[in-house]
């Protein structure tokens, strides 16, 4: 459905000076993770799920802390949507690791849609893991409200790696904001060779195509939340689009369109 991205190119950056957002909110708890898919109605951001604890609760604006997404790829497209529904979490808080399928749902949101989001007066959840025992220290206590600060935020970048501090009354953790890495992702003249080409590494050579250039940004961002290095070339490719979630996955597709993006395997 979404998101495998096989489009490339650079990706532009610009300066501007640090802020910090401190955001309050009621929290959720589980020590349960839930698929996004099936789990949550994108429409109203309520916990459809039956079997999960908080079925009938409605994660909207809220801190939602979970120990992870559980299942579906699909899954990133219902936080798209979520996001622009203005139903998403206003931040998530993971147990141990990534969740590369909330997180990727969250940057094509923000990379894709992110004017559109904030004419909305919606928002992007910030997306973090705290580790095991400070989570369950924080299911434990289970505070009514949690407030989260945004530390040393890079407006505009997302080059630099940011930092969030959660605090409630009786902890406080300071751990990555995972949308917001440094770019793992590495090059040099014998990988470009293997790899067929500059096409794969437009740092070398600029494309001109600003799908591409929309798409690559999409991807680096996406590979610093695992930590990836390099991109490998393919032979062949599979494209499931058979599902529909909502409008959001069609408005990915065409704003790709609009800017002139073509699916082509190399």
């Amino acid at each position: 459905v979404l998101f495998i991205i096989a489009f490339v190119s650079t990706m532009s950056s610009s300066s501007s000076s640090s802020s910090e957002e401190i955001i309050t909110r009621d929290a959720l708890y589980a020590r349960v993770g839930i698929s996004f898919w099936g789990g949550i109605d994108p429409a109203s951001g309520k916990v459809i799920d039956r079997s999960h604890p908080l079925h009938g609760e409605c994660v909207a604006d809220k801190i939602l802390c979970i120990p992870g997404g559980r299942g579906s790829c699909t899954g990133s497209q219902v936080m798209l949507e979520l996001v622009l529904n203005g139903r998403a979490p206003r931040a998530i808080i993971l147990r141990q690791s990534a969740d590369a399928i909330l997180c990727t749902g969250a940057i094509v949101a923000e990379e894709f849609f992110g004017d559109d989001i904030a004419a909305n007066e919606a928002a992007v959840p910030i997306i973090c893991a705290v580790g095991e025992d400070e989570f369950a220290m924080l299911v434990e206590n289970g505070h009514d409200t949690l407030t989260i600060q945004i530390l040393g935020k890079e407006i505009g970048s997302v080059d630099d790696e940011r930092s969030v501090c959660i605090q409630s009354a009786d902890q406080e953790i300071i751990t990555k904001d995972l949308l917001k890495l440094k770019d793992t992702l590495q090059w040099d003249d014998d990988n470009n060779a293997n790899n067929h080409g500059s096409t794969y590494y437009p740092d070398r050579q600029p494309s001109s195509c600003p799908a591409e250039a929309l798409a690559f940004r999409t991807v680096k961002r996406v590979a610093a939340i695992s930590g990836a290095k390099e991109l490998i070339p393919i032979t062949s490719a599979h494209i499931d689009a058979v599902t529909y979630i909502g409008p959001g996955g069609l408005k990915f597709a065409r704003r790709l369109v609009e800017l002139g993006g073509k699916v082509k395997v190399k």
